[in-house]
């Protein structure tokens, strides 16, 4: 008895030492991540003693995790305050992303009188795209700032002619890298609210060279314009790369297209000079044909879409990926069920994308996930991966499901899919098995083959667990 107790006292201890660990190393940030994901309502004072960390991107996750465990899902206007600045900016662009700031906070912060102009130019924006009119006056500041990033949108926002001269001849007359930073950020910017006003602009900088732009430059201002004004940037597309185009800007003007939910048609394709046999080219411009309504999408061309996925290639797999919730229900079930299966000697980037179709796939029919799940053989890299997506769940309902089916899996030691089914079933509400508890002891403490993110969850929870989620806090707090 005394040395079960021994023992269950040394992993308590290598438990602690590994969260302390986790949270003090370079590598910090992932792991704070991985305990974030847990959503779990206990973490609140950990979070909130690193919201006060000295590290600015520390800053970023505590007070986003103390959002994600808020009962209203929103940030903290105050916690927003009294971060670093180059915390709040980031703090507040990924809490955008992920729907945690409402129209309450946006208009609380704005009031702030120290806000710096970046995030108060966001804030701004995001209250337009909720059909709140723009404050002129604020969008009049931001025009006449030195940051040009800055002016440029918020002239652009604001709709001034005059004002939007002024800021372009400024812009002109900046250094190439001040112009570049500039330029990026006011694309995005455009892009990401929709912003139908700076279509005039952005004829009058790749026409008429209002701007002198450099090659990228020209590509982001096009695939911009085809973006919020196709017809406008269809009639300037053809006319930006040259007559006999390489690979690399065949690849190129043809994503432009796709990324701007256009459909490829046979004259682009021959503007192109692509070869519909071709494996890359080919198969992206097929793709493309999923742009149309979502009734008249083909399996041919969903076929085709899960083939340019299992491709490879980066930008286009990003594409696709974007594309797939377009589709028909049916059709993403078919796309993210083929998706989700992949050979033993698939590569880690084809592995990375059926992780991720098997994520999508539990979100919109969890039925035919656990159908595959169960179909896969027990410890194989496909079941790994199947466990890696379910351990990335966030929503509470379907986490429990997931949590359901895990316990219904095999295990006969602490191998990778072991790790991660044990993992699963400890999130979950009721006390673990002896043996169970013992496993995950020993993944708390630092075994098990898999990387750390998962080994700090194990450490919280093994300690959680224990009764002991006090003296976790506590540890970390002294650090």
């Amino acid at each position: 008895m005394f040395a079960s107790v021994s023992r269950d006292t040394d992993k308590t201890d290598a438990a602690l030492v590994q969260l302390q660990k986790a949270t003090t190393s370079k590598n910090s940030l992932i792991n704070l991540a991985a305990l974030r994901n847990l959503r779990d309502i206990d973490l609140r004072p950990f979070f909130f003693q690193f919201a006060q960390h000295p590290d600015w991107p520390v800053q970023v996750h505590a007070v986003l995790g103390l959002a994600e465990l808020s009962d209203e899902k929103t940030i903290d206007p105050w916690l927003v305050q009294q971060v670093a600045p180059l915390a709040r900016e980031h703090l507040l662009l990924q809490a955008m992303a992920d729907g945690l700031v409402q129209k309450e906070q946006m208009e609380s912060l704005l009031k702030w009188p120290l806000l710096e102009n970046t995030p108060k130019l966001w804030l701004i924006s995001e209250l337009s795209m909720l059909g709140e009119e723009p404050n002129k006056t604020m969008l009049r500041e931001l025009s006449s700032t030195t940051e040009l990033s800055v002016a440029m949108f918020g002239s652009l926002l604001l709709g001034d002619e005059e004002v939007i001269d002024e800021v372009t001849r400024r812009l002109r007359r900046a250094s190439s890298i001040e112009k570049d930073k500039a330029l990026q950020t006011t694309f995005q910017m455009i892009r990401q609210y929709e912003l139908q006003n700076a279509t005039v602009w952005l004829q009058d900088i790749i026409e008429n060279n209002a701007i002198v732009l450099n090659d990228n430059e020209r590509y982001f201002a096009l695939h911009t314009l085809l973006k919020i004004a196709p017809n406008e940037g269809i009639a300037l597309w053809e006319n930006q790369f040259p007559t006999e185009p390489d690979r690399k800007e065949q690849v190129r003007y043809l994503l432009v297209l796709l990324e701007s939910d256009i459909i490829p048609t046979p004259k682009m394709i021959e503007r192109l000079d692509i070869d519909l046999d071709d494996s890359l080219l080919g198969l992206m411009a097929t793709s493309g044909a999923v742009n149309k309504p979502t009734d008249r999408v083909t399996d041919s061309e969903v076929d085709a879409l899960a083939n340019l996925i299992k491709r490879g290639h980066r930008d286009s797999t990003e594409w696709a990926f974007d594309a797939a919730p377009k589709l028909s229900e049916a059709n993403q079930i078919r796309l993210y069920s083929e998706l989700a299966l992949f050979e033993d000697k698939a590569s880690p980037r084809r592995r990375d994308s059926a992780s991720r179709a098997f994520r999508q796939l539990i979100n919109i029919k969890p039925e035919k996930a656990w159908e595959l799940l169960h179909d896969t053989k027990d410890d194989s890299a496909q079941q790994e991966y199947m466990l890696l997506a379910m351990l990335q769940i966030t929503d509470d309902l379907i986490m429990n499901n997931a949590i359901e089916q895990a316990s219904l899996l095999k295990r006969i030691g602490v191998n990778k899919a072991d790790v991660m089914t044990l993992l699963l079933m400890a999130r979950g509400q009721e006390p673990l098995p002896d043996i169970d508890q013992k496993y995950l002891g020993i993944i708390a403490a630092g075994g098990g083959d898999v990387i750390q993110p998962l080994k700090t969850q194990a450490a919280w929870l093994y300690l959680k667990k224990m009764g002991l989620a006090d003296k976790a806090l506590a540890a970390v707090s002294t650090q």
